[in-house]
This record gives C-alpha cells, sequence and structure tokens, in this order.
C-alpha cells in the first residue's frame, strides 16, 4: 500500500469514527468527541469540518459546561435530514416498505404485494416509493438510496440473491432489477444482516462489538458482529442457523433437507403444527394463550420449538463468545412459554462461564422492523460512501 493509499485510508477510518461515535451516543463537543474516537484536536476539527460542509453533521446546540467559567461547547450530531433511505422487506408477509431518515427513523411506510417475480417486486417498489414520498412531500433526489431485505443467501457486494428457497429465487440480480425500474442506488441483503446492522447503527446493540442477532419470524434468521464489523464468512452464507440439523431424519425443509431448525422453530412451521392438532389459531400469540389454560399440544409445540432454538443458540455462543444475543420476535411470542423455554435451553447448554458474561435479550419489534432494517443497509452504504470521500 503506498503512502498516499495509507493516508486516504487514515482518513476514510477516521470519519467512520467520528459518524459510528455520533450515532451510538448522541450529540458531543468536539472535546468530548476527540477522546471517544481517540483523534487529536487538529485531525479531529478538520474531519468535522469536512462532515459539515458535505451535510452528514451539524451543529445541534450549545451547552454551557459550568456558567461564568470558560466558552460554551457546540455540539455535534448527525443530520438526520440529509438524506433518505427506502427500505424493503420481502422476508416476511405482507411484504413491507418504508422511507427513513439518516438516523433510521421511519418517517412513511406502506405495503406491497409480496413472494412475486422479481421483476413483480421492482414494479411494486416502484409504485410504492410514490406513496412514500407522497405523503411526506419529499423530493426523489433526497433518496440516497434503497435496501432490500430476504431470506436466503445473498452476494451482497454484487447485489444478487444467490438462493432463497422461501421466494423461490436462484442468482437473481435484484438489485440491478430494482434499481433500473426505480432510478434510486439499491443494495440487497440477507433480512437477519439487515437486522443486525439495524440495531448497531441505530438500536439496542450500538455500544456492543460483539453481538448476534436472531429474528423470529415466518422464519428464523441469524447474523453476527464479530470485533465491531458484520461477519459474513466465506461467500456470505454466514448465521444460517435456520437449516442447521436439529432433528435428523426430521420434517422436509423447503431448502432440501430434512430436520432444519426452521421445520421446527419458525411461526410458520408452529401454526402448520397448530393447524395439524385442529387447534383454533391463527397467530403465535393464539397458540401461547391456548398454553396458558393448559393445551397440551400447544405446550408440546412450543416447548418443542423453544428447545430447539435454544440449543441452536447455545451452540453460538459457544463458538462466537457474543456479549449479547439479541432476539427480534417479529411473529409476536412475547414473554410466553416459547421464550421462557428458549432461555432455559441455552442456560442449561452452555458452560457456565457464560452464563454471566452473555446477555440473552428477547424484544417485540414492529412489523417494519426488517424494512427498516433495509433501509438500514443503504444508509450504512452511503455513510461508507461520505467517510472515503
Amino acid at each position: 500500500m503506498s503512502d498516499n493509499s495509507r493516508k486516504i485510508y487514515g482518513t476514510a477510518s477516521s470519519r467512520l469514527a467520528v459518524i459510528e461515535a455520533l450515532l451510538q451516543s448522541g450529540p458531543m463537543s468536539r472535546s468530548v468527541l476527540a477522546d471517544q474516537t481517540r483523534l487529536g484536536r487538529s485531525a479531529l476539527t478538520e474531519i468535522s469540518e469536512a462532515l459539515l460542509q458535505a451535510g452528514i453533521l451539524h451543529e445541534a446546540a450549545v451547552v454551557r459546561n459550568n456558567p461564568g467559567k470558560g466558552r460554551p461547547s457546540t455540539l455535534l450530531s448527525v443530520n438526520a435530514e440529509r438524506g433518505y433511505f427506502v427500505g424493503v422487506d420481502i422476508a416476511e408477509t405482507p411484504s413491507l416498505m418504508v422511507l427513513t431518515n439518516l438516523l433510521g427513523d421511519v418517517v412513511s411506510q406502506c405495503e406491497i404485494p409480496g413472494k412475486s417475480s422479481p421483476e413483480e417486486v421492482a414494479e411494486s417498489i416502484r409504485h410504492g416509493i410514490r406513496h412514500l414520498i407522497g405523503s411526506e412531500k419529499k423530493p426523489t433526489k433526497q433518496i440516497f438510496g434503497l435496501g432490500i431485505a430476504l431470506s436466503g443467501v445473498v452476494a451482497h457486494d454484487k447485489g444478487v440473491c444467490i438462493h432463497s428457497s422461501a421466494l423461490g429465487w436462484h442468482n437473481v440480480p435484484i438489485a440491478d432489477i430494482v434499481g433500473q425500474a426505480t432510478g434510486i442506488p439499491t443494495y440487497v441483503d440477507n433480512d437477519a444482516n439487515a437486522a443486525a446492522i439495524a440495531e448497531k447503527l441505530f438500536g439496542k446493540a450500538r455500544e456492543s462489538k460483539n453481538f448476534s442477532v436472531v429474528t423470529l419470524g415466518a422464519r428464523v434468521g441469524c447474523a453476527h458482529y464479530i470485533r465491531g464489523r458484520l461477519y459474513r464468512g466465506h461467500d456470505g452464507g454466514a448465521g444460517e442457523i435456520s437449516h442447521i440439523t436439529i432433528v435428523p431424519g426430521g420434517e422436509l425443509c423447503p431448502c432440501g433437507k430434512r430436520g432444519c431448525l426452521n421445520t421446527v422453530a419458525a411461526s410458520e412451521s408452529l401454526l402448520a403444527k397448530a393447524r395439524a392438532a385442529q387447534l383454533p389459531a391463527t397467530s403465535v400469540k393464539d397458540i401461547e394463550v391456548l398454553a396458558t389454560k393448559g393445551n397440551r399440544h400447544a405446550i408440546a409445540i412450543l416447548r418443542s420449538a423453544g428447545e430447539a432454538l435454544g440449543l441452536a443458540i447455545a451452540s453460538v455462543i459457544q463458538v462466537n463468545n457474543p456479549e449479547l444475543v439479541l432476539f427480534e420476535d417479529i411473529a409476536g411470542f412475547d414473554s410466553g412459554l416459547f421464550t421462557v423455554t428458549t432461555r432455559q435451553t441455552i442456560e442449561n447448554n452452555i458452560l457456565p462461564r457464560f452464563l454471566s458474561s452473555t446477555r440473552v435479550l428477547f424484544h417485540h419489534v414492529e412489523p417494519s422492523f426488517l424494512a427498516r432494517g433495509a433501509a438500514s443497509v443503504a444508509a450504512h452504504k452511503f455513510l461508507l460512501e461520505q467517510a472515503v470521500r
């Protein structure tokens, strides 16, 4: 690497560190920001001025540290209105679209038809964008990126869905197809990766460097951050716990294997088992309610699912040693038997030394969560590009 390349890389890394620190901790004075990023005051001043001129940062407020003593501090923060991003979730049904600002706040949303052909998805997204910007009166030129979250293996750098058994897609250049239809730079990622990026940038994992996110929806997803960066594995397939064989010779999974975790712990599987047992349940919440009333079929379904998921995550904890495992409850399990069983199974199947060092957190998320994660993929790409300018 040449001296000039090292300088460019160093500047980009420092700019990104400044942006990430402000996303993590909120508005800060220049002196506090310099200390947190370990940058010299002169370097921090140069970087902050460049980001202010680019509109990425703005001066948020003036704070007097001690009245009558010293100069007041001007706080820097990320400029939420610098640009907007579209996020599309085609992993769940119905498919949702959101428009977010640079801080990940949802400013509008809508539904589009789900599980269509790539071309139909692109056309639905194009119409959806009109609705999103029309309701907020935002010009299209202020939308700097569009992110798509889907269930499957993705080559995110090429914008290609390599394989999705849920969608029936193989080697689909979905980013190019949607980008051509909308005229907006488009990026695609696995839905669990999108969720992890959202949690790192704007959510409950902002202060964590080593964590795993588990999405609990129609399918089970998982993604990992290691040393502060998303871990993708050799070809983008890291985190595919949904297809871990949990019941050898078990039910046939859409992927073609038998006994995958998805066939036991995904909400689609639980509802299929409830129908087979003739339970009056149209949601996992209904199954949880039946379990509280002592229905043995509901109890068996939830316990089996929780034990399977708990065993899978116990293995993840012992392999990766994360500081945090964050369960994103999209399906609506809340704090019922499934959640309790999952937590107990994890605790019973990890080494004692991990019990005190691993935080396990379940939290219910809004239906728009994965779409917001998809928008975060586009926002993250935009911020990376700004850092190297």
